[in-house]
């Protein structure tokens, strides 16, 4: 009978790795591992493994504690440096003794010493991970020099996701060499269930000699986000949780220790701590100075265990996650379940709190809690993302992503069309991917609660989860992240692009203060949307603005006006054409057209009162109303036979309804833009509009339209004067024809183009200075 091959772990930690590698980790007091060697030992041949070492980082201290122990042999990961240079790798070297553990550490900042010393005295070694950046991001020439050294590699390690091992593999598959695998456990969780199998061995001398021989395969898990995720929550358990803290909700009263804790558990609090992950493992270091102590790190642990069903029993997490048949996923899977119906119930909550703001902190502290969950998943999915993106070569033509990240995209509003001309033209010099829970745009989320907007009935928004929205993000390789609205899906991901330094981008397409103002009549609402509106804009590298009376209104929110850059918009000079009229599309003898909303914030009511005072100069007006909204059913009852309501008419026929009416009115005090008004120009419609926001910028008074006063005598004048003249109409109509020509959406894109470049800047700067600030620190 053959006999049967034999496994070990051979890439595993113990307490002897005490020192933190990344910054975070030190300032919240959290070592590098806390299994001691003894449970690695216990773990390992709990789980098969013949033969047990422990690799822990520059040292022997934890191997040497199991020294004695049967199958045993003397281990370390050993650091070192090209001579001369920042770059770095982690080689691990098996069976060795203290002398060998000397010399290499004396001269680590030489690794072609280190490794002629691994070849002459017959060392079994392996380059760990090889594509992970351990100092400075290896080049070309530095592999290359790597894989002459080094004849095993790494290839299977268990804290790392299928494609972050994958390189490795093809890399030893085209040049030839033998392949390693170990687990990379720092929790005292995943020990033995990645390893390295050879042919059978006796001892550990003869287990050694197959991997020097190349008789050995890698074997067993691989990595993901979740795995990273449970690796830390342990590392965390082991460390922060002798006295677990009574955390957010419970009912219980809590000692002095956890009221600290629980005021611990804030949004800051968990983005702070969510953004100092991703840096510093992005940078594998970072500063032992930070934001967050230990003790609001121990709230977050505890508000994460009571959120999973572990607030009892913190240890019942490392029996759970150290469980026979245990899986990763499964966990990850319960953590998002309760997440997700967390935040439809919190989203619903702050909705109704919207209309009465008194209730709005209580709202905001649920929306808090239902973020808890996922919060580790959320960070894991980040750094993987990053490693992902390190990996991606991009050819010198390839073109910088955008995720344009929309909400409400089902909805019938300016913006959605705006997005489906991005989505339909394109951005010169930009590949973007628009990305939202409705069913017009290229990456679709699940959404786990639909909502109606406050004061805005018939407009929903899906609210998308968290992890699930953060791993499409991550996953897009994308360079900047472009931001329509303070929705749900906005606010998130504005979220994940601070956590993930991303570039960010927000346009301004909505007055969300003037409509709170208008719909609600509360000056409270109003100054509660003004006060979210800036928060959500003082975000962006980059806001993309309208018009000059858009600007105006970011800048008074106290937005640095460096950081606006102009996005007009454009409209379709082709599909928007006086020769589509047909007398007949549209009833009256002389029409005046509204297309939009029918709503008040869009000054409906200003112009039913007009249109009535301009009927009763000249019977002969008909109003004709193209849109739809929660003002229809009043606007039907007041106007009576005097207006037809079209409903919402598809983008072609509108084309033609335009045409085919005689002029345009359009009241609303609240545009930033007016599309609407630019599609009724091509059309060669004359306009009256109020003086104000971005259409007061549109219209050239007297040359192309009516600019009024929102008053509606004065619009109804206007109104009655250009139904009196044909002549009028029609000089004023081409006016605005002629002034459409320079609208068109070749230049809004190509202005929203570069948008995108200063957006990008401004972020290389910030991430810039931002990381000398943190290296110096």
């Amino acid at each position: 009978m053959t006999p049967k091959p034999v496994r070990a772990d051979l890439h595993c930690h113990s307490t002897a790795s005490q020192v933190a590698k990344l910054g975070i980790s030190r300032s919240i007091g959290l070592p590098e591992c806390a299994t001691p060697p003894q449970e690695v030992y216990e773990l390992a041949k709990s789980r098969g493994m013949d033969f047990v070492t422990i690799t822990d980082h520059d040292t022997i201290d934890g191997a040497l504690e199991i020294a004695h122990l049967p199958d045993v042999f003397v281990s370390e990961e050993l650091t070192t440096w090209f001579r001369g240079e920042r770059h770095a790798v982690h080689v691990l070297c098996w069976g060795i003794d203290a002398a060998d553990h000397e010399f290499l550490q004396s001269n680590a900042r030489d690794l072609e010493t280190c490794a002629a010393y691994l070849a002459e005295h017959e060392i079994a070694c392996s380059l760990a991970h090889p594509f992970f950046s351990v100092a400075a991001p290896l080049e070309q020439r530095h592999r290359r020099r790597l894989a002459e050294l080094f004849g095993v590699w790494e290839t299977r390690n268990g804290s790392r996701a299928p494609e972050l091992n994958a390189p490795a593999a093809i890399y030893l598959e085209t040049r030839g060499g033998s392949e390693s695998g170990g687990s990379d456990d720092h929790a005292g969780v995943d020990i033995g269930r990645t390893y390295t199998q050879t042919p059978f061995a006796e001892t550990p001398e003869d287990f050694l000699a197959h991997i020097r021989g190349g008789h050995a395969q890698a074997g067993g898990e691989q990595g993901s986000a979740a795995k990273w995720a449970h690796a830390a929550l342990a590392l965390a358990v082991r460390s922060l949780s002798a006295e677990p803290a009574t955390s957010v909700g419970d009912g219980a009263e809590a000692t002095d220790e956890s009221q600290v804790s629980k005021r611990a558990v804030t949004a800051g609090a968990i983005l702070e701590l969510a953004r100092r992950v991703v840096a510093d493992g992005g940078e594998r270091g970072g500063s032992g100075d930070s934001e967050i102590s230990a003790g609001e790190a121990s709230g977050l642990l505890s508000a994460w265990l009571d959120s999973v069903g572990f607030a009892s029993d913190p240890a019942g997490l490392l029996d759970t996650l150290k469980a026979e048949g245990f899986r990763h996923s499964e966990l990850e899977r319960r953590a998002r379940r309760i997440h997700e119906a967390r935040l439809a119930a919190a989203a619903r909550t702050v909705t109704a709190a919207v209309e009465d703001p008194a209730r709005l902190p209580a709202a905001a502290e649920e929306l808090t809690s239902a973020f808890i969950p996922a919060i580790p998943y959320v960070a894991s999915a980040t750094v993987l993302g990053g490693e992902r993106a390190r990996l991606r070569r991009r050819d010198p033509g390839d073109r910088p992503r955008v995720a344009l990240v929309v909400d409400g995209a089902g909805s019938m509003h300016g913006v959605t069309h705006t997005v489906e001309w991005v989505r339909e033209r394109g951005v010169p010099g930009w590949d973007v991917e628009v990305v939202g829970t409705d069913a017009r745009v290229d990456r679709r989320l699940p959404a786990v609660a639909e909502l109606e907007t406050p004061f805005y009935p018939g407009l929903h928004l899906g609210v998308p989860s968290a992890p699930e929205l953060v791993e499409t993000l991550a996953g897009g390789n994308y360079d900047l992240i472009h931001l329509t609205a303070p929705g749900p899906a906005g606010v998130m991901a504005a979220v994940a692009a601070k956590i993930a330094a991303k570039p960010l981008a927000i346009s301004h397409h909505t007055d969300l203060v003037g409509y709170a103002r208008t719909r609600s009549g509360d000056p409270g609402v109003a100054a509660t949307a003004a006060f979210a509106l800036r928060s959500f804009l003082e975000q962006a590298d980059v806001v993309l603005s309208p018009s000059e009376p858009a600007d105006r209104s970011v800048e008074e929110l106290g937005i640095d006006p460096v950081g606006i850059a102009r996005w007009g918009r454009g409209v379709d000079l082709e599909l928007y054409d006086p020769a589509k009229r047909d007398p007949d599309l549209v009833p009256g003898e002389v029409s005046v057209l509204y297309v939009g909303r029918l709503s008040r914030e869009k000054g409906v009511d200003l112009l039913a009162e007009s249109f009535e005072l301009a009927r009763e100069r000249d019977p002969r007006l008909h109003l004709v109303l193209a849109g739809g909204g929660p003002e229809e059913q009043a606007l039907r009852e007041r106007l009576g036979d005097s207006a037809t309501f079209l409903g919402w008419v598809e983008r072609d026929e509108l084309a033609r309804v335009y045409a085919s009416a005689d002029l345009f009115c359009f009241a609303s005090q609240t545009d930033t833009y007016g599309q609407v008004i630019t599609e009724a120009q091509a059309s060669g419609l004359p306009v009256v509009a109020v003086a104000e926001g971005g259409p007061a910028e549109l219209i050239r008074h007297g040359a192309d339209g009516y600019l009024c006063r929102a008053d509606a005598c004065e619009i109804a004048s206007a109104i009655a004067q250009l139904g009196a003249s044909p002549y009028l109409r029609g000089a004023l109509g081409d006016g605005g024809r002629a002034a459409t020509r320079a609208r068109g959406w070749s230049r809004s894109l190509e202005q929203l183009g570069r948008g995108y470049e200063l957006g990008v800047a401004r972020a290389r700067r910030r991430i810039g200075a931002s990381g000398a600030a943190h290296r110096a620190a």
